[in-house]
């Protein structure tokens, strides 16, 4: 789904549509906005939450195991 959005995002964009941008973005911050709200929850956990996340979905996308940026 993140793969998916990076790309409609960007064929919107190149189209000159930006609300689509605008909205995918507005659902990230909803999203990072209730991981935060998670008990223990800081800035640096939930940044850490999202970049481990985001790295999965990379190395997935690359077709490698999920395990390989550890």
């Amino acid at each position: 789904m993140q793969m998916q959005g990076y790309a409609a995002v960007a064929a919107a964009e190149a189209q000159g549509d930006d609300l689509t941008g605008e909205l995918v973005r507005a659902d990230w911050m909803r999203i990072r906005k209730t991981v935060h709200q998670s008990p223990g929850a800081d800035a640096d956990r939930t940044a850490s939450f999202f970049a481990w996340a985001m790295l999965g979905n990379t190395l997935a996308a690359m077709g490698l195991p999920p395990n390989a940026g550890r």
